[in-house]
């Protein structure tokens, strides 16, 4: 809540929301997947705009451009208006350590645990967001190939 005072001594209360720089720093799946999201629709050429993402999500523009708005305060995303969105240098760092666990784990389920390529995107989807750079880089070194995954899209080079 923020008071203003204007002349005559009338004062108003404004509220504004405000996002705190913890939580818009704090990591949620959310951003994740919309990161995630963007860096495969530039990966494979398509114009990366909020009518796009609104698509891909089955959510209202609204709800995509409040979600790009903490990206951007993030630094992961660049949203000039009426041009595509694009992933900033830290958001592309960020999208391909999020593609890569994804698709590692995709691998490992399929090469080591036998599981059919149709049945392990959504287990990969939950495990991606694990924060434990040592499992991921174990997880890479256990694998016979990580140029690709079960599907044939490349898995980005990181170090997580």
């Amino acid at each position: 809540m923020t008071k203003i005072k204007l002349n005559r001594g009338k004062e108003f209360i404004l509220h504004i929301k405000k996002f705190t720089t913890a939580k818009l720093m704090k990591k949620t799946k959310e951003k994740d997947h919309y990161i995630k999201e963007i860096f495969k629709l530039e990966e494979v050429g398509e114009k990366v705009t909020v009518s796009a993402l609104s698509k891909v999500f089955k959510v209202s523009k609204s709800s995509v451009s409040n979600m790009l708005k903490k990206l951007s305060l993030m630094e992961l995303v660049d949203t000039s208006p009426y041009k595509r969105i694009k992933l900033t240098s830290k958001g592309r760092k960020f999208a391909k350590e999020v593609v890569a666990k994804h698709r590692l784990i995709e691998s490992f389920l399929v090469e080591i645990m036998q599981f059919n390529p149709n049945e392990v995107h959504e287990i990969a989807e939950e495990i991606e967001h694990i924060n434990s750079p040592v499992f991921f880089s174990k997880v890479r070194k256990m694998l016979k190939q990580d140029i690709t995954d079960p599907h044939g899209s490349n898995i980005p080079k990181t170090d997580f």
